[in-house]
């Protein structure tokens, strides 16, 4: 009994780098959002486009993802809905009034590539290595938050890039092509104030040390026995300098209040909607059915690159009507099960999944970021969305099979 407690211990004061991890991820977000940096970098892309609307498109994406790799994608949506709402009511006052969808789908196509570039970027990758562990999967060990960053930043670009063509060129109306438009949220935007520009020091000593972090446990032999301690060590000096008392009457950076607070936003009527929806696919047994058929179609003869295109096709569309938790949860074991039926390592598969759970972009109801977008945003034509949105789920379907099957065998 003793020795499983042990074993228990060790495996968790080991696994300890990565719950810190994702805990300093949540305070990063947090400062980031009460310092209110994550306007001031919206609007710094948004003065790069020079009001063209095709190059204002492609900031929107680019910003929502830089975002959405470090802090919740319907937070990083909400953070963007009052520019994006004052934005359409700009290209309404210049004679575009069909740019609602557009604006929209570009603020919910950035959240959520921007989820797949770290490992805090979505919870389903909390899951995944929960699974990777649960499943005793070889070269478990070997993800870091540094080696995540080597594949997943080109995935990224290449993403922006589908998701620009398909909200910049097939999406952008024609009465908004060669408009110069004037940007009344950017001409009326503030400087940075301290407590911002602290919020992004912070940031970046959040983001250095955890590569260095990784790098560490690269290059020197058993690191790995005591870089829980330089982690927990680095946890405790970040949280007391966040929520330590300044001298001179300064407040504290961040209070627990802010990192309790909830979400807000108008679009509860669709959150609603979206519970409902997972809820009742729940009850009627709709996500084991399909992980059920899509096992069985996983298990027939077929070469490896095919697998894994059809694993990140079927997570794609099931998180269009189902949770992206629920999907993964469920897909780890029928991807890992497939894997030992062709012969392939389960490892990459088990990261495309996760990876492919974070590309809803097609329904409302997909995720929350969907849900509140499209309630935040009257005039957004849902026809449009649904179109959009398959054309860049095939696209993004092929682009992380391809890429995916290539880097992670070398990076893994």
């Amino acid at each position: 009994m003793e020795s499983v407690v042990s074993t228990i211990v060790a495996s968790a004061w080991q696994r300890l780098p990565l719950v810190l991890l994702f805990g300093g991820g949540y305070l990063v977000y947090r400062l980031m959002v009460v310092t209110r940096a994550t306007d001031s970098f919206v609007f710094w892309a948004l003065r790069r486009s020079r009001g063209n609307p095709r190059l204002l498109i492609l900031y929107i994406i680019s910003a929502a993802a830089s975002l959405s790799a470090f802090i919740p994608n319907a937070i990083t949506v909400l953070t963007m809905l009052p520019i994006l709402c004052s934005l359409d009511r700009d290209f309404r006052d210049q004679g575009v009034g069909d740019m609602t969808t557009p604006l929209m789908v570009a603020a919910i196509y950035g959240a959520g590539i921007g989820g797949m570039a770290t490992m805090i970027g979505t919870p389903a990758n909390a899951v995944l290595l929960v699974a990777l562990d649960v499943l005793q999967v070889p070269g478990r060990e070997s993800i870091t938050f540094f080696n995540w960053l080597l594949w997943s930043l080109p995935l990224v670009a290449m993403m922006i890039g589908a998701a620009w063509f398909t909200a910049g060129f097939v999406g952008l109306p024609s009465s908004a092509r060669g408009l110069r438009l004037t940007m009344r949220c950017v001409r009326h935007a503030s400087g940075t104030a301290q407590s911002q520009r602290c919020g992004v020091r912070l940031f970046l000593l959040f983001m250095g040390f955890w590569v260095a972090e990784a790098l560490v446990r690269g290059v020197f032999p058993g690191a790995e026995h005591w870089t829980p301690w330089m982690c927990l060590l680095f946890t405790l000096a970040f949280i007391w300098r966040l929520f330590g008392k300044k001298g001179q009457g300064k407040a504290p950076l961040l209070r627990v209040q802010d990192v309790l607070a909830g979400i807000p936003g108008r679009g509860l009527l669709f959150l609603g909607l979206l519970v409902l929806v997972f809820v009742s696919a729940r009850l009627l047994g709709l996500d084991s059915l399909a992980s059920e058929y899509i096992q069985r179609t996983l298990s027939l003869p077929m070469p490896g690159w095919l697998v894994l295109f059809f694993s990140v096709l079927a997570v794609i569309f099931l998180t269009e009507i189902l949770s992206n938790t629920v999907v993964v949860a469920g897909f780890f074991m029928v991807v890992h099960v497939a894997a030992g039926a062709h012969g392939l390592n389960p490892l990459p598969l088990m990261i495309a999944v996760s990876v492919a759970s974070t590309c809803a972009f097609m329904t409302p109801v997909a995720t929350p970021s969907n849900a509140l977008a499209f309630g935040e945003m009257p005039g957004a034509r849902l026809r449009a969305m649904l179109l959009l949105g398959a054309l860049l789920n095939v696209a993004g379907a092929v682009i992380m099979s391809a890429w995916l099957g290539f880097i992670l065998p070398i990076v893994y």
